[in-house]
């Protein structure tokens, strides 16, 4: 190609104009050709030379000072171009809740006394610039503007390592990405820069059509390289697109019921899932769920198989599963508010026995198919058969519980829409009651229970009782409590609370007591999460603090409540959250705690998160109880349950009737000490 080629000619063999498919296009290709060809290396096309070339995007400017571009070329499409040379890019954060976050993750990860990636301040806005030496651009949809060159050496080692290096484990799923994107929303725009910087490699993604946001993010090198080479990315910012952070956008897809038929082993399983699914906003032709490839990928264990996936009317339908997700192409693109129902076929040697105990969880991660966290609110029917040496535990009411010398048999129904079903299954003995209606079961492991299953039970009634009280009647007719052979941590799934041994024998160990102080209050944090996680639940993780910062707070509530604890266990515990939440106030905000990952600090930034999302926002809440009373602040947890009864609650509307409910403006509050970094009083 001469320099003298037209301008055109060089922006249509770049790719960048907007070459893909017009909404009311051709039909895409098929979803596993789409896969393939963002999959595999691309060939390079004729190089040229630029200099000071500026490109703009989005809230994204690269500069290449001097170097090589050349376009990707893949079966006669053009999908983008990889440049070689002196360059650098800014990036622009306009958005002032991730602040703290992006400062943060910037001080501990990628800052340094010789950094080529400087973070400063301009007009109120943070800016990121880093010295590169090469990326690639992947782009559909766009309009973008180049300049001609003279023609070069084609950059072909530099394209190939970089390649290399980005198709690694840990850094999402480009083919899937743009896949989704063309099926869908290919009338607008979807980039991915892979970037070399000088210092460190970096990720920028623009997405125009299906999440509409903007992200940058850090590379970090593997955590066990000598057995596992998957990389690390860290969300330095994600600024939303069209929209704001305190009114998300709806989701794209939702599940409102599954049917789980299992059938398990005593080394695997074969699942045959049905699930009712409603697309969101528009029509989709292809669907994303999270569902598990491989468990532990550092020692290849856990290795789930897909064998087919079938509509309603039992056609085959083409799927493609990788990188714990996994993409169906309809039979039609399905209109918003249409619900349909796919059938998943899928098993192998997936249940893991932790430690090489007698047991195996199917908990809180995509086990089963699952869009989204928003998109998530499914009733349940599941029929469970195990070996007779598997005792199967799940939620919801049993329909029929059965033993014979062949295997176990577990049916229960959910009939509430839930989040993160899980299901048990091991060297479990019951101990159960039944009072007002409320089953209550613990089940103890290979009979390490230690004459305790009484005494949980007892206390699970008296906190049960207290939350009915203070909130209204418990959310279940049956609670299982479940031990697990380990220590320092509680989960609650719905109807179901995870808790490890020291509920059991009384003891605490330093980990669990980062969380606790006795295992009253444990047990009183956990059961809350049937309210605040299930009765009321969160949308996106920005929204924890709806299940993690209530839950703890209710359980403060309850030791008040407790005969031997009082007023002095109650401020006790805030006076113990607010001694951690100062210490890492100024590292995050409350909605952005789980963006805190610090690569070489795991440690600080677990604490910061849960400084954050269980104690800070706890004791939010404590300072708008302290300035209702009691009878407002009961009102106003009261009327959160009643406006999003087995919904997802928002902050937005949890701040607008704190007010109603004191009778004052709480916004102050909510911008200094939610939004804000600064602490409650």
């Amino acid at each position: 190609m001469s320099a003298a080629a037209p301008l055109r000619l060089i922006l249509a063999m770049l790719g960048l104009v907007n070459l893909g498919f017009a909404a009311d296009g051709p039909t895409p290709v098929s979803l596993l050709k789409q896969v393939a060809t963002y999959s595999e290396q691309p060939n390079l096309g004729e190089a040229f030379t630029v200099k000071d070339w500026t490109l703009p995007m989005g809230r994204m400017t690269f500069t290449m000072t001097s170097g090589t571009v050349a376009p990707m070329v893949s079966a006669g499409r053009t999908l983008g171009f990889h440049f070689k040379g002196k360059g650098s890019f800014r990036y622009r954060s306009d958005e002032p809740l991730e602040r703290a976050a992006l400062a943060s993750n910037y001080k501990k990860n990628i800052g340094g006394i010789n950094t080529k990636a400087i973070l400063s301040e301009e007009k109120g806005q943070q800016v990121l610039t880093v010295e590169l030496k090469s990326f690639t651009l992947w782009q559909e949809g766009l309009i973008l503007a180049l300049p001609s060159g003279t023609p070069a050496e084609t950059p072909s080692d530099s394209f190939t390592k970089d390649s290399a290096f980005f198709k690694r484990d840990g850094l999402g799923d480009r083919s899937h990405d743009f896949a989704a994107h063309l099926a869908n929303t290919p009338s607008r725009g979807l980039a991915r820069a892979e970037i070399t910087g000088v210092d460190s490699p970096f990720i920028y993604t623009l997405d125009q059509g299906g999440s509409q946001r903007e992200q940058l993010w850090s590379v970090a090198g593997p955590y066990r390289p000598a057995v596992y080479d998957g990389l690390r990315r860290v969300l330095l910012s994600d600024q939303p697109i069209g929209w704001t952070w305190k009114a998300p956008l709806s989701p794209l897809l939702n599940l409102t019921a599954v049917d789980i038929d299992m059938k398990a082993s005593l080394g695997g399983a074969d699942l045959k899932v049905t699930e009712t699914l409603v697309a969101g906003d528009e029509g989709l032709a292809v669907i994303s769920l999270n569902l598990y490839n491989i468990v532990d990928p550092t020692y290849k264990l856990g290795i789930y198989k897909v064998s087919k996936v079938v509509d309603e009317e039992g056609h085959s339908l083409p799927f493609h599963h990788r990188h714990d997700t996994i993409l169906v192409q309809l039979d039609r693109p399905h209109p918003a508010g249409e619900p349909f129902k796919l059938t998943f076929e899928y098993g192998g040697a997936i249940l893991l026995r932790p430690g090489g105990d007698s047991y195996w969880e199917l908990g809180v991660e995509p086990w089963f198919p699952q869009p989204d966290m928003d998109g998530q609110a499914y009733t349940v029917h599941a029929v469970i058969q195990t070996p007779r040496e598997d005792v199967p535990v799940a939620p919801g009411k049993t329909i029929r519980r059965s033993q014979s010398d062949s295997g176990n048999l577990l049916e229960v129904r959910i009939d509430k829409p839930v989040q993160f079903f899980s299901m048990f299954a091991g060297a479990y003995t019951f101990t159960e009651e039944v009072k007002d209606g409320l089953t209550i079961r613990v089940a103890a492991y290979g009979n390490q229970g230690g004459g305790m299953q009484q005494r949980l039970i007892g206390i699970a009634q008296q906190t049960i009782g207290f939350y009915e009280d203070l909130f209204e009647k418990f959310p279940f007719e049956e609670f299982n409590i479940i031990q697990v052979n380990s220590f320092g941590f509680g989960q609650a799934p719905p109807g179901m609370m995870i808790i490890t041994n020291e509920a059991f024998n009384g003891k605490m160990d330093e980990l669990s007591s980062l969380f606790t102080k006795g295992i009253n209050q444990r047990f009183a944090h956990e059961i809350a999460h049937q309210y605040w996680g299930h009765l009321v639940k969160m949308a996106t993780p920005e929204e924890q603090w709806i299940t993690e910062s209530f839950a703890n707070y209710a359980s403060a509530l309850a030791m008040r409540s407790m005969k031997n604890q009082g007023s002095s266990a109650y401020e006790g515990m805030l006076s113990r959250w607010r001694n951690q939440a100062s210490a890492y106030a100024g590292s995050g905000t409350i909605p952005f705690a789980n963006r805190l990952q610090w690569i070489e600090d795991p440690r600080g930034s677990f604490l910061a998160r849960t400084s954050l999302l269980y104690e800070k926002g706890a004791l939010l809440l404590a300072a708008l109880h302290k300035d209702m009373g009691d009878k407002a602040f009961a009102l106003f947890m009261k009327s959160i349950i009643a406006n999003f009864r087995w919904k997802a609650a928002n902050t937005p509307s949890i701040e607008q009737i704190a007010s109603m409910a004191g009778r004052k403006d709480f916004g102050p509050l909510f911008r200094d000490c939610y939004w804000g970094t600064q602490m409650p009083k």
